[in-house]
């Protein structure tokens, strides 16, 4: 039977831990490090992938945008107007503007002889009470009123460019001289210049469009009203002088139309995908 009473050396003592430090000990080893945060994305590439673009850019952009009448365009205001109002006065003054009323002389004397060439403007219309005469002289001063009110906001708002071209005015040579002077313009910005352009582009679709029926009234009438003129005196006195109301008005279409496209482009960016649509 082995004793062990008498071992060598007595067994150590078991080691005993507090609980509460076990615990803690544990908890600090097992632990993990705190999470690092995300990098953020760097400035560059939030730019790059940004769909629109921002509105500092827009607003430049916007703001570029001026309305710059060349001085053709006012030239031909200023010429026009008052031959404009003069011939609806005429229409509108009938009996007393025509030969033998008391108006006709000396404002409306040159329509005597007018109203031989176009009978539209003559007795014989008149006393076949053809509307279309006064029809059109209406017409006139809805128009009169647009061109004046555009008149005013160029004058009132405008601001002098010079070396500025004007919206379609000719090109200027290295020289300029008088092509260029008809090509400065003067500069309005702001709402005010797009309501000008616009007005002054409903204008000019008016005008040719009434010059176009009033043309078109001959042709399909078989000339009642001018067929009995000479060939000089239907081109010189009928003719040309009717055929500046297609022209110019025609002139200022292309002039307002190419500004308040790029207005439009303006606005709206000036975007590849607008320009291929």
């Amino acid at each position: 039977m082995v004793s062990t009473r008498h071992h060598p050396s007595d067994f150590p003592e078991p080691t005993t831990t507090s609980p509460t430090k076990s615990i803690t000990s544990s908890r600090s080893t097992a632990s993990p490090s705190p999470p690092s945060k995300p990098s953020s994305p760097t400035k560059s590439s939030l730019t790059s992938k940004r769909p629109f673009p921002s509105s500092t850019t827009t607003t430049g952009s916007a703001h570029s945008w001026s309305h710059t009448p060349s001085n053709l365009t006012l030239s031909w205001l200023l010429l026009s107007l008052p031959l404009v109002v003069w011939d609806t006065g005429y229409v509108l003054l009938r009996p007393h503007s025509m030969p033998g009323g008391s108006l006709h002389s000396p404002i409306w004397a040159p329509y005597g002889r007018y109203g031989e060439v176009d009978y539209i403007y003559g007795w014989r219309a008149y006393e076949a009470h053809n509307g279309f005469t006064a029809a059109q002289a209406t017409l006139n001063v809805v128009e009169t009123v647009m061109y004046t009110y555009y008149l005013w906001v160029v004058y009132q708002h405008g601001r002098s460019a010079g070396g500025v071209k004007g919206r379609g005015a000719p090109s200027v040579g290295a020289k300029g001289g008088v092509v260029g002077w008809i090509g400065e313009a003067k500069v309005v910005r702001g709402r005010s210049g797009g309501v000008a352009s616009l007005v002054a582009f409903s204008a000019a679709v008016m005008t040719v469009s009434k010059t176009l029926l009033y043309w078109l009234n001959e042709y399909f009438s078989g000339f009642e009203n001018i067929g009995h003129n000479s060939p000089f005196a239907l081109l010189f006195l009928w003719i040309i002088p009717n055929g500046a109301w297609l022209v110019f008005p025609t002139y200022m279409i292309y002039v307002f139309g190419q500004e308040i496209l790029q207005g439009l482009d303006a606005a709206s960016g000036g975007s590849k995908e607008g320009k291929d649509q």
